[in-house]
């Protein structure tokens, strides 16, 4: 995986657990992830340990 990849796929990953903690912090109200902000976080992190050395 090139480095520009690793750092679009942690990009991502950062980006998908901050929008699932700001769900859970109350300070965005998208009401269809909702039910998501568990999973979300499993994904962001898991993304992160797939790119990490």
């Amino acid at each position: 995986m090139s480095r520009r990849n690793r750092f679009l796929v942690k990009f991502f990953a950062i980006l998908i657990v901050l929008v699932s903690v700001l769900l859970e912090m109350d300070v965005l109200n998208i009401s269809f992830l909702d039910p998501y902000k568990y999973w979300m976080s499993v994904l962001g992190f898991g993304m992160l340990l797939i790119v990490s050395k």
